[in-house]
């Protein structure tokens, strides 16, 4: 079996801790988790499904690799249980963001021990956002990666401090990094929000709101050198 990831999930991979104890949650073929092995990242890993289908498959790849020792699996609801593995570092990937808030604030263990928390949302990422700093959780790294499309990664931690920012901060994301992923993204918002606001106007609605947003990502577009 090749253990070699997409784009998507080695820009995930990237930011696990090395030396790490993992968890994998959504584990499907433990892709994941046998490539941070195989390539000496994290010192184990526990692959975790919902659904004995995937932590079966999970099973016979992990079996295969001869990677037992290191990686178990364990099927169960998104956190549920963690505390009895304690990883340093949870990643939750290729889910909806709404059902990745669900899954981490359901858990207190991400509170009370505060592992790195490194979450690629497939949809609803702002909401995502919002939803963790609201909640007390610091965004402390993100990055965008190409792979048939433009996808988002989160990395963030507890510290109890709730924060706010603004619309357009939250569709944009924290960056440090002004690359051409990153103008591609701002782009792709501002066309969104102005065929929003187009939209609104035919019907006689209200637009202010949008405007506003949109005014906010131009600026951020026209500091991208």
């Amino acid at each position: 079996m090749n253990y070699k990831l997409n784009k998507r999930l080695l820009c995930a991979a990237s930011f696990v801790e090395r030396g790490a104890s993992v968890a994998d949650i959504g584990c499907d073929h433990a892709y994941l988790p046998i490539y941070l092995i195989k390539e000496n990242i994290a010192s184990s890993v526990v692959a975790c499904d919902i659904n004995e289908g995937p932590c079966n498959t999970a099973r016979e790849n992990i079996s295969r690799q001869g990677l037992e020792n290191v990686i178990a699996v364990k099927c169960t609801d998104g956190l549920c249980g963690i505390e009895d593995i304690a990883p340093e570092n949870i990643v939750i990937c290729g889910m909806g963001g709404d059902l990745i808030f669900r899954i981490i604030s359901e858990s207190a263990y991400t509170k009370e021990n505060r592992p790195l928390l490194i979450l690629q949302a497939m949809t609803k990422v702002n909401e995502l956002r919002a939803s963790l700093l609201y909640s007390g959780y610091n965004i402390e790294k993100e990055a965008l990666v190409y792979d048939d499309r433009l996808y988002e990664v989160i990395v963030c931690r507890y510290d109890g401090i709730k924060r706010e920012w603004s619309e357009a901060e939250l569709l944009t994301g924290i960056h440090t990094e002004k690359n051409e992923l990153y103008k591609i993204h701002i782009d792709k918002l501002i066309k969104q929000y102005t065929v929003i606001i187009k939209g609104k106007k035919k019907a006689l609605l209200d637009t202010s709101k949008e405007e506003k947003i949109l005014e906010e990502l131009q600026n951020e577009r026209n500091r991208i050198i």
